[in-house]
């Protein structure tokens, strides 16, 4: 709210302080209600540093938190938003796989590699 006033007025120092303040704030757990509070503030930089800070740490938030993306059923007006978060989560998941087959595939030939040596 106060980000919103400072913007509003103008306060460039107050408003900085504030969007420094929203971001510091940001945990796994309250990310996607701090989300919410950005976009009702109508400030794309809160928006924009929830959804970075969302992004960085979508594995974590989806091991610790899937719980709180609740709160946007009780937002139909935010139904692109939750479709957002749920595709960045399925993403950075589906990237997850993909390294983790890799380093399994790797670690295999890397033993059939091993094996071949001793032979």
């Amino acid at each position: 709210e106060m980000a919103r006033v400072a913007d509003r007025f103008q306060a460039l120092e107050l408003y900085k302080h504030c969007v420094q303040r929203f971001k510091e704030g940001l945990k796994v757990g309250n990310v996607v209600a701090r989300l919410v509070q950005a976009h009702d503030s109508g400030l794309v930089v809160l928006e924009e540093a929830a959804m970075g800070f969302f992004e960085a740490n979508a594995l974590v938030f989806q091991q610790q938190a899937m719980a709180t993306i609740g709160v946007l059923e009780r937002r139909p007006d935010l139904m692109q938003l939750a479709l957002t978060l749920m595709t960045v989560l399925g993403s950075v998941i589906a990237a997850e796989n993909a390294v983790l087959k890799a380093r399994e595939a790797g670690g295999a030939a890397g033993a059939d590699a091993g094996a071949d040596a001793i032979a």
